[in-house]
């Protein structure tokens, strides 16, 4: 279950003050860090630290893959039902490993006689450094406990609160705000509207700081900027939005079911389409004059306006503001949001080809990530899109919930 703490703590300012220095040197003797380094213009990077000696490489519906992050905090991630009571407002947990195959698949589609809510990730707590080095060559390492010089995860510690345990919806969410397998993904519906559904059962939409906590995670794990040439090329091709559920029989917890550049589900930490089928809305940010602007999600009512930018915060970092679709070739590193892997405009960003693209347009947009089925090989961790008006919907826009 989730633990929630008041920790002092704000987005881009972290205070550790907290944790007595005993405890660090006792913490930072023991705690092991996972690392990977990427060089400019390349897509693959190399496994540093606790992470040099791992292997890992993509399961399908026939094969189980190499995996020697499964079991590891914290990539180890878990697959759960969460059952809301909408009379306590509270949520409970119960996960797939306590489940035959057979029973777990009615849980999934929702045909169980007694278990009935969102199928979910289970994502720890962890830390990370991003290292930025002059040659433009940049470095991630997380942990699974505290370490000197490494920062809490910007989704697991925010406005002033610490979650031991987060979730996220496995499928994109359904014509009814639920995610479950087998429904075709809820698409041309308004961000307020999503917004006060999941905010009625205790959930909220994605927000940059899940996303970009799970980036990291990934980019560890696979080593990769361009997770379509190894992991799955996920749902890129077609016209039409994909039904949930194309990757229940994958044997591991990343791939698809049959081949690298099949246009089928991807699969990733548990996850199904974190890239591909339909874009994901993002909420608690939006992007105005080549910025992007944060603000607590749990305080906003209703889509802002240009007027409301004033109790909003920007970042220092700039993304290219207008024009069509380009290949991402440079990834911002924001003096206080050093966790975004947004794309950037400015001079010291890190030079990295990621093979995603990014579109953009002039004024208030709403952003989105992970691209479509329209998408192309564009698809990806870093695809991202600011083009379209806030409050406008699409034909291919959906939604994932956190909690």
């Amino acid at each position: 279950m989730e633990e929630k703490k008041d920790m002092g703590l704000l987005i881009g300012n972290v205070d550790t003050s907290f944790i007595p220095d005993s405890v660090k040197t006792a913490l930072d003797e023991t705690v092991p860090m996972y690392g990977v380094l990427f060089e400019p213009s390349k897509t693959v990077g190399t496994r540093t630290y606790d992470a040099a000696g791992l292997t890992w490489n993509r399961s399908s519906n026939t094969v189980e893959g190499i995996d020697n992050f499964k079991n590891i905090a914290p990539f180890k991630t878990r697959e759960c039902c969460r059952i809301w009571n909408d009379t306590a407002k509270t949520a409970s947990y119960v996960y797939k490993d306590d489940y035959t195959d057979e029973e777990w698949e009615t849980i999934r589609k929702g045909t169980h006689a007694s278990i009935k809510g969102d199928i979910m990730i289970e994502v720890n707590e962890f830390w990370y450094r991003r290292v930025q080095r002059e040659d433009k060559k940049f470095e991630i390492i997380v942990a699974p406990k505290y370490k000197a010089g490494f920062k809490p995860d910007p989704w697991h510690y925010v406005n002033g609160k610490h979650y031991e345990k987060r979730y996220i919806s496995k499928y994109k969410l359904s014509g009814d705000f639920k995610s479950l397998s087998g429904q075709t993904p809820r698409t041309n519906t308004a961000l307020n509207t999503a917004r006060t559904t999941l905010q009625a059962k205790g959930m909220n939409e994605l927000t940059f700081e899940a996303q970009y906590s799970l980036v990291m995670l990934m980019l560890v794990k696979y080593a990769t900027t361009d997770v379509q040439a190894i992991v799955a090329n996920g749902y890129s091709e077609g016209s039409h939005v994909w039904t949930t559920g194309g990757a229940d029989s994958v044997k591991g917890m990343d791939g698809s079911a049959t081949a690298v550049t099949a246009n089928e589900s991807a699969l990733a930490l548990g996850i199904e389409d974190f890239w591909g089928n339909v874009w994901s809305y993002i909420d608690g940010a939006v992007c105005y004059a080549g910025k992007t602007y944060f603000k607590d999600v749990d305080t906003i009512q209703t889509d802002p306006t240009v007027n409301d930018l004033a109790s909003w915060t920007p970042t220092t970092s700039t993304y290219p503001n207008g024009g069509s679709s380009t290949l991402i070739t440079a990834i911002a590193n924001d003096a206080d949001y050093d966790w975004l892997f947004t794309p950037s405009s400015d001079t010291n960003a890190t030079t990295q080809t990621v093979n995603d693209n990014f579109w953009s347009a002039y004024g208030l947009q709403a952003p989105l990530v992970g691209g479509s089925a329209w998408s192309g090989s564009p698809c990806g961790l870093f695809a991202f899109t600011c083009d379209h008006a806030v409050g406008l919907v699409d034909v291919d826009y959906g939604f994932c919930a956190i909690a």
